[in-house]
């Protein structure tokens, strides 16, 4: 993905990951919080994690944070 093929929801989505506003469960298809509530757009939001541009921060518990990719660093630009 590139800044030319990401929405306008997809770019904010990254934004805010890059802003540490955003949280993941430790399940293969991970809840996603934003600024601590549910995400209102699971699926978009697991397509951009599924597509490498966002990964968890090694550790446990419930919710951990999400941090981007090189990949959605340069999606992003």
């Amino acid at each position: 993905m590139t800044a030319s093929t990401l929405s306008h929801r997809d770019a904010e989505f990254l934004k805010a990951v890059a802003d540490g506003r955003v949280e993941l469960t430790a399940s293969s298809e991970p809840h996603v919080y934003v600024d601590g509530l549910s995400c209102c757009d699971q699926f978009s939001a697991r397509l951009l994690i599924h597509a490498g541009l966002v990964r968890r921060v090694p550790g446990t518990g419930a919710r951990i944070p999400a941090r981007l990719t090189d990949a959605g660093r340069d999606a992003l630009r």
